[in-house]
Formats: structure tokens, C-alpha cells, sequence
């Protein structure tokens, strides 16, 4: 059976986008205010790091780890009609400083 190995780049707006709309869906508060120096880094599997400034010039750092940040992922292709498998194995890497969505699926892709 053939394997399929696929990335997903995400641009730094787009993780925004899927960071607000994760946390809307789950009812949870994201920051208000405009998002500033996003920065994606592989610890821990890979976690996103911003700082948002509100009106006031308030600033407030926020960390979102791997797996809420694999959630937001998923839910912002799902939404968007992009296919991932169910079945694929899915990780998380940096390429090129730009948050990527892993996808391996095949008998023959090794861990």
C-alpha cells in the first residue's frame, strides 16, 4: 500500500485564526486586542507564544501548548473543508519558522 506524507504550513495569521476560533468553540477567553511578535517554537512538540496589546497598551503574554494548539489546527482545516485523514498519524513541527501540521498515513511510514 502506498504512504502518504503531507505538510501543512500555517501562516502566523492563520494560527491566530485558529487559536481564536478553538477558543470561541470551547467557550473559553482568548485575549482581546491585537496580537503582536507570534513566535512558534518545536518545544514540547511545537507551542505558539504571543503577546496581545489591547487599547490601552496593555500587554498580556500568552503561551498555548501542543495539544491545544494541534486542536485549534485541526478544527481550522476542518472548518475550511481541508482533508486530514482520521486515521493519519499527525505531529507538529517548525519549517522555516512557520508552524507546520505533519500528516503520515500508510502502513509503511515509520514512527
Amino acid at each position: 500500500m502506498p504512504s502518504e506524507l503531507r505538510q501543512i504550513i500555517f501562516t502566523s495569521d492563520e494560527a491566530m485564526a485558529a487559536l481564536r476560533q478553538f477558543y470561541q468553540r470551547s467557550n473559553q477567553a482568548f485575549p482581546k486586542g491585537r496580537i503582536e511578535n507570534v513566535g512558534v517554537s518545536a518545544a514540547n512538540g511545537c507551542q505558539l507564544d504571543c503577546d496581545v496589546v489591547d487599547g490601552n497598551d496593555i500587554r498580556d503574554h500568552v503561551t498555548v501548548a501542543s495539544e491545544k494548539l494541534a486542536a485549534a489546527l485541526l478544527l481550522y482545516c476542518k472548518t475550511r473543508k481541508i482533508p486530514v485523514p482520521v486515521a493519519a498519524r499527525k505531529t507538529m513541527s517548525v519549517v522555516n519558522g512557520q508552524l507546520a501540521l505533519c500528516i503520515a498515513l500508510g502502513e509503511t511510514v515509520k514512527a
